[in-house]
């Protein structure tokens, strides 16, 4: 299991691309619980990134997810497991379950949202990694 930073402060935007498919995964996940997590995860994203995601399927590109995300309430933590890496030349692509804890209002304990999440990785032109498309699709639990 990978469990992002319950608390990413040292994470700053990267001066470049991640080397590595696994450093652009820790990063991503690293970046959402940071209190202001937008100038991280625009830097991950490759321009024409598009997120496919919520139980109403929406459809957003780097702009409009970023917004939507910000509206959505603080993440505290994420978690990921069964994760697999599947490498294509210039591009990867990441499967795994996640569990997310956000809180939605401030004062409540964080909601917890299990997903099943596609991350597609592709090479930047610098030689590091970049967003290319996020699937999320909601998941109930077991049983």
């Amino acid at each position: 299991m990978t469990t992002s930073s319950t608390v990413a402060k040292d994470l700053a935007v990267p001066a470049s691309t991640p080397a590595t498919v696994e450093e652009a995964e820790a990063a991503w996940l690293a970046a959402q619980t940071l209190p202001d997590p937008e100038p991280v995860l625009r830097a991950l994203m490759h321009p024409d990134c598009v997120i496919v995601h919520s139980a109403v399927g929406y459809i957003h590109g780097v702009d409009d997810w970023l917004r939507y995300a910000a509206r959505l309430g603080r993440t505290s933590q994420v978690d990921t497991h069964d994760v697999t890496v599947q490498r294509f030349a210039t591009t990867a692509v990441v499967s795994c379950l996640q569990d997310m804890r956000v809180a939605f209002v401030p004062e409540l304990s964080p909601f917890v949202i299990q997903a099943a999440v596609t991350r597609v990785w592709v090479r930047s032109p610098s030689g590091g990694w970049q967003l290319a498309h996020l699937q999320m699709a909601r998941r109930l639990p077991p049983g």
